[in-house]
């Protein structure tokens, strides 16, 4: 299931910066989240990737999602082509790019990296959506805010 709110990245209103020359960029997309996006398996677009960039790192930080024992788990890296899982293209990592662990208050966290799976990315010459999906539910979910920072440079 997409999630059901966007951010003002997604929809256009505002520009996605790139780099002009061998500086790293670093930017904070944000997703308020209901309940209703809190299921297992759900995933929707958080940001973007500019194209002819490559990712550096990943920070991902919320609010409080989980008010009983930490079981939500988050995963970041870009959607495949149907938009409905993150990618396993070779192109785009090969797996998803990294996994926060559980969390039942409010966090900021740098997740360990899946692998290689970051050098691993190869350009593109289009923007590539950036995917967050909910590995693993809440034990009891409570509507909330989740913010992703990519750090990407030019190819």
């Amino acid at each position: 299931m997409s999630f059901t709110n966007s951010n003002d990245y997604i929809t256009g209103r505002k520009p996605i910066p790139t780099p002009s020359g061998g500086e790293i960029l670093a930017v904070r997309f944000t997703v308020d989240l209901p309940t209703g996006d809190l299921q297992a398996n759900d995933i929707g677009q958080i940001g973007i990737l500019p194209a002819g960039c490559l990712p550096v790192d990943v920070h991902v930080d919320g609010t409080d999602m989980d008010s009983s024992t930490a079981a939500l788990i988050f995963q970041v890296g870009l959607l495949n082509a149907a938009e409905d899982d993150l990618s396993t293209a070779s192109a785009d990592g090969g797996a998803y790019w990294c996994a926060t662990t559980a969390a039942n208050a409010a966090f900021h966290q740098r997740p360990t990296i899946n692998g290689l799976a970051l050098v691993s990315v190869t350009k593109s010459v289009t923007d590539r959506k950036l995917g967050l999906k909910v590995g693993t539910a809440p034990t009891t979910a409570v509507a909330g805010t989740v913010g992703v920072t990519l750090f990407y440079k030019a190819a």
